[in-house]
C-alpha cells in the first residue's frame, strides 16, 4: 500500500512538474502531453479511469530527469514550438484578411472587393433595362405568334453574339465576374470569411489553382466545383469548343435559324438593287433609330453578305439579317417572320426575262396570300412588266399591295434625258431621301379654294396636285380645280414639319390693264397642249448594249421619233433572241414599232469593247447614242461601258468636226463609282438606274402613296414632267428678265395653262450650260436671283388645257 501510494505520488509529482516545464516553454495542455512523451519515449500511454486518454509514465519519477538532462528536454521541444508558430503566423493572416490586420492591407482589399461587386451589380442592372425594352418589343410586335419570349431572347442574343465583334469578348468577361461572385457570395456564407477574402479565394480556384489549402468541407467542395467552372471558361477562352457550340455557330453563318422580329422590313430576293435599297430605308430610318431589314436570298448566307458588306455598306445605325431559302415556300417566309413583318418587298429577278422573273413573283405572293402574311402590313412588288401590273394587284385583293414598274420609269427617263439633258438628275432629286421628299395631308382652311391659291399659299413647298377623298391621285389637276372636303394636298418639301400654310399668298402678281390687248405667248398654244411632241425629222439613234430596258426603250423612242428614222442596236445577244423579245414586246403592248427601222449588229462577248468593232458604228453619224448596262455583274457591265466609252471617245477624235455629229451619249450605270469615271471624262448625261430602282421601291416601301404620283409622272397620261426655257412662256415682244423670283416665275407659267413649276437650274460661275446644277424647291421664293437666257425650268405640264 505504501508502495502503491509512493507510486502514485511520484507519478502525480512527474505530471505536475512535466506541466509545469511545458507551460514554461510556452505550451498548451495537449502539447505538454506530445512534449512528455517526446521527452520519454520509453514511457507509454495508459488510459485513466475517466478514459480521458491522461498520459500515464512508469514507476521512475519524471521530476528528477529532466533536471538531470535539460538538453533533451529542450531538443524535444523545439519541433513543437515551431509548428505552433507556424499556426500562429498563419491564424495571424487570417486575422488580417478579416480585418484585424494592417490598417492599410485591409482598406485596399476591401476597395478591390467592392469595385468588384460595384461591376458586376452594373452589368445586372444595365442588362435589366434592356431586357425589359425587348420584352416590350416582342409583346407589342411579336407577342401574338407561336414563339415564346424566351426563344424571341435567344434569337436576339444570337444575333448581336454573331454581329458585334465586341460580343465574345463581352461575354466571357461577364461569365467570369459571374462565376466569381456569385461563388464568393456562397463561399462567404458557407466559411465566414471576409467578402475581399471569398473573392481571392474564388479567382484562385476559377484559375484552375487547387483548393487544397481550405480546411472546411463546404469550402473544399465548393472549391473542386469552382475550379471545375474555371476550367471550362478557360477552355472558351483559349478557343476550345465543344462539338454544340460548333454545329450551332454553323447554323447560324448558314442562315438556316429561324427569325424572331416584329416590325420589320423583309426583302424577298438579291439582286444588284438589294445593295442601294438597303441604304435608301436605312437613310430614311436613321432619324427614327434605324430599322431592322431581313433578307431571304437564294444564295449561300457568306456570299450575299459578302457582296453587301464587302462594299462599304452604308446603313447608319440599322441593322440587317441574311437568311439562305426560297421566297415561294412557306418554311423559309416563315424563317424570315414574315407574318410579322411591318412591309415585304419582292425583288423581281433581273438574271431572267420580264415575263419569267414576274411569274416568280406571282409564285411568291401567292405564298403569301395563303398564310395571309403579313398579318398587319403589307406587300410591295416590282412588276417587270407593265401588262402585269392590274394581275398582281388583283391576285391578293384582301391585302394592301403595291406595285411597282421601275424599270419603264428608267427607261423613259433615258428617252427623255436624250431630248432635255440633265432630266434623270432631277429625277432622281425627287426620289431620294436625300433633300425634298413627298408628303400629302389635308388642310382644311384651303377646301373651296382653287388649286391656284393653294399653290401660293406654302412658301417652304411645292404643291404638286391633291389626293382625292377616294385616294385618286391627282397630279396637276388644273388650275381651277377646287380643293375638296378630305382632299389631301400633295407638296414636294424637306420634312413634313418643315412647311405650313401661310395667312396669306406668298407671292402677289402686279394688277394688269384688262383693257390693253395681251399678245400672244412666244410658244403656240397647240405645242403646250400636245401631248407628245413627235420630232418632225427621221432621225439615227445607236443603241449599245441589251437588257430589260430595251423593250421600254425602243416604246418611248418609237412614240417620239419621225416616220423614217432608224435605230441600229448593237450587242453580243444572238439576233434571233432580240427578235423574238422585240415580237413579245409588241405583242404584249397591242402595237407595232412602226416609227423607226430596226437594224441588228451582232459582236462577240469578247470583242464588244473592240475600237475594231466600234468603227463599224460610224457612231459620229447619229443623232442620239444610248449606252445599255451589259455584263455579267454590275462591275463588268460598267467596266464595259467605261472600255466602250473611251474608244468610241478616241475614234471621235480622229474625224474631222465637220464630219461629225455632236457625241452626248446617255449612259446607264449601275456603280456609284462609275458617275465620278463618267464626270472626269467629260459625260453627264447618265442614268443609275440601280439607284433609281432602289430609291423608288424604298420610297414606296415608306409611303406607299408614293406610287401613284411615280405612276402618274412617268406615264405621260396626264402629264408630262420636262424642260422648258422661261422664254417659253413670255408673252411675243417680251423680254427675258434679269432677275426672276420663283414666285413670279411661278405665277407667269400659270398663266400659259396647267402647268405647275418645280424646278429651275442655275449655271455654275466656272461651267457650261450642260453642267448646270438644279434647284428644286428653293426655300426662298420671293427674293429674286440673277437669271440668264441659259438658265431653264423643270415644270409638270398638264396635257390638253391651255388658256
Amino acid at each position: 500500500q505504501g508502495q502503491g501510494q509512493g507510486q502514485g505520488q511520484g507519478q502525480g509529482q512527474g505530471f505536475e512538474q512535466g506541466f509545469e516545464l511545458g507551460y514554461r516553454l510556452g505550451l498548451g495542455e495537449v502539447d505538454a502531453k506530445a512534449f512528455l512523451n517526446a521527452s520519454h519515449p520509453a514511457h507509454g500511454e495508459q488510459p485513466t479511469s475517466s478514459g480521458g486518454g491522461a498520459l500515464a509514465v512508469g514507476h521512475e519519477a519524471v521530476a528528477p530527469d529532466w533536471h538531470r538532462r535539460p538538453h533533451a528536454f529542450t531538443a524535444a521541444a523545439e519541433p513543437i514550438l515551431t509548428e505552433r508558430s507556424q499556426q500562429a503566423g498563419r491564424s495571424k493572416r487570417d486575422r488580417g484578411s478579416e480585418g484585424h490586420g494592417d490598417p492599410d492591407d485591409w482598406s485596399l482589399n476591401h476597395l478591390c472587393g467592392m469595385l468588384v461587386f460595384i461591376i458586376f451589380a452594373g452589368f445586372l442592372c444595365a442588362a435589366v433595362p434592356l431586357i425589359r425594352a425587348e420584352y416590350l418589343f416582342y409583346k407589342d410586335n411579336i407577342g401574338d405568334s407561336e414563339d415564346a419570349f424566351s426563344v424571341y431572347l435567344t434569337y436576339r442574343f444570337t444575333d448581336w453574339f454573331t454581329t458585334k465583334k465586341y460580343a465574345p469578348g463581352l461575354v466571357l468577361l461577364f461569365l467570369t465576374m459571374g462565376l466569381i461572385v456569385t461563388g464568393a457570395i456562397v463561399y462567404a456564407i458557407l466559411v465566414g470569411k471576409s467578402p475581399a477574402h471569398s473573392l481571392w479565394r474564388i479567382f484562385v480556384w476559377s484559375t484552375g489553382s487547387p483548393a487544397e489549402g481550405e480546411v472546411t468541407p463546404a469550402g473544399r467542395f465548393l472549391g473542386i466545383l469552382v475550379t471545375v467552372c474555371g476550367l471550362i471558361i478557360l477552355s472558351l477562352l483559349l478557343g476550345i469548343v465543344t462539338e454544340m457550340f460548333t454545329t450551332k455557330m454553323t447554323e447560324i453563318k448558314q442562315g438556316v435559324n429561324k427569325v424572331v422580329e416584329g416590325g420589320h422590313v423583309v426583302i424577298l430576293g438579291f439582286t444588284e438593287c438589294t445593295r442601294c435599297l438597303l441604304e435608301e430605308l436605312a437613310n430614311a430610318r436613321e432619324s427614327e433609330g434605324g430599322g431592322m431589314f431581313v433578307i431571304l436570298a437564294q444564295e449561300k448566307k457568306d456570299d450575299v453578305e459578302n457582296a453587301l458588306f464587302g462594299n462599304s455598306l452604308k446603313i447608319e445605325n440599322s441593322r440587317i439579317v441574311v437568311r439562305s431559302g426560297s421566297s415561294c415556300t412557306i418554311r423559309d417566309l416563315h424563317k424570315v417572320a414574315a407574318n410579322s413583318a411591318a412591309q415585304v418587298v419582292i425583288m423581281s429577278d433581273t438574271s431572267i426575262s420580264p415575263e419569267e422573273a414576274d411569274a416568280k413573283s406571282i409564285r411568291t405572293l401567292l405564298a403569301l396570300m395563303t398564310k395571309g402574311w403579313p398579318t398587319n402590313g403589307r406587300v410591295i412588288v416590282q412588276c417587270a412588266s407593265e401588262a402585269n401590273r392590274t394581275l398582281f394587284k388583283n391576285i391578293y385583293s384582301n391585302k394592301e399591295v403595291e406595285v411597282v414598274v421601275v424599270g419603264n420609269i428608267v427607261a423613259k427617263l433615258m428617252a427623255q434625258t436624250s431630248r432635255q439633258h440633265g432630266l434623270a438628275t432631277v429625277f432622281g432629286m425627287m426620289l431620294g431621301f436625300e433633300g425634298d421628299e413627298f408628303y400629302s395631308e389635308e388642310w382644311p382652311d384651303l377646301v373651296g379654294s382653287t388649286f391656284r391659291e393653294a399653290v401660293f399659299r406654302f412658301s417652304q413647298a411645292v404643291v404638286l396636285g391633291v389626293f382625292s377623298a377616294e385616294e385618286e391621285c391627282m397630279i396637276n389637276p388644273g388650275w381651277d380645280y377646287k380643293i375638296q372636303e378630305g382632299d389631301r394636298i400633295i407638296v414636294l418639301a424637306e420634312d413634313n414639319d418643315a412647311y405650313t400654310l401661310e395667312d396669306k399668298p406668298y407671292y402677289t402678281p402686279p394688277e394688269v390693264d384688262l383693257e390693253e390687248p395681251i399678245p400672244p405667248l412666244n410658244t403656240s398654244a397647240e405645242e403646250l397642249k400636245a401631248r407628245t411632241s413627235r420630232e418632225s425629222t427621221p432621225t439615227k439613234t445607236l443603241i449599245i448594249g441589251w437588257n430589260n430596258n430595251i423593250g421600254p426603250l425602243l416604246l418611248s423612242l418609237d412614240s417620239v421619233s419621225a416616220h423614217g428614222s432608224s435605230i441600229t442596236i448593237y450587242s453580243p445577244r444572238p439576233v434571233e433572241d432580240r427578235e423574238q423579245d422585240i415580237a413579245k414586246l409588241e405583242l404584249r403592248v397591242g402595237q407595232k414599232l412602226e416609227a423607226a427601222s430596226i437594224k441588228h449588229v451582232c459582236v462577240d462577248s469578247d470583242e464588244a469593247s473592240s475600237k475594231l468593232e466600234l468603227q463599224r458604228l460610224n457612231h459620229h453619224e447619229h443623232d442620239c447614242v444610248f449606252i445599255l448596262a451589259e455584263g455579267a455583274t454590275r462591275a463588268k457591265a460598267d467596266e464595259r461601258t467605261m472600255a466602250i466609252l473611251t474608244q468610241l471617245n478616241a475614234i471621235g477624235a480622229e474625224i474631222p468636226a465637220e464630219e461629225k455629229k455632236h457625241f452626248d451619249p446617255v449612259v446607264e450605270m449601275c456603280e456609284d463609282s462609275t458617275a465620278e469615271h463618267l464626270q472626269m471624262c467629260g459625260f453627264l448625261n447618265f442614268v443609275h438606274s440601280n439607284s433609281l430602282i432602289s430609291q423608288a421601291l424604298a420610297a414606296v416601301t415608306e409611303e406607299p402613296q408614293v406610287n401613284a404620283i411615280y405612276h402618274d409622272l412617268m406615264s405621260n397620261v396626264h402629264n408630262s414632267f420636262e424642260f422648258r426655257s422661261y422664254k417659253d412662256f413670255l408673252r411675243q415682244g417680251e423680254k427675258e428678265p434679269d432677275m426672276l423670283s420663283f414666285g413670279e416665275a411661278a405665277h407667269r407659267i400659270s398663266e400659259a395653262g396647267d402647268i405647275a413649276l418645280v424646278a429651275w437650274s442655275a449655271v455654275p460661275k466656272e461651267g457650261t450650260a450642260e453642267e448646270r446644277e438644279w434647284e428644286m424647291n428653293p426655300k426662298d421664293k420671293i427674293t429674286p436671283r440673277q437669271w440668264s437666257s441659259d438658265d431653264q425650268v423643270v415644270v409638270i405640264r398638264r396635257f390638253g388645257s391651255v388658256d
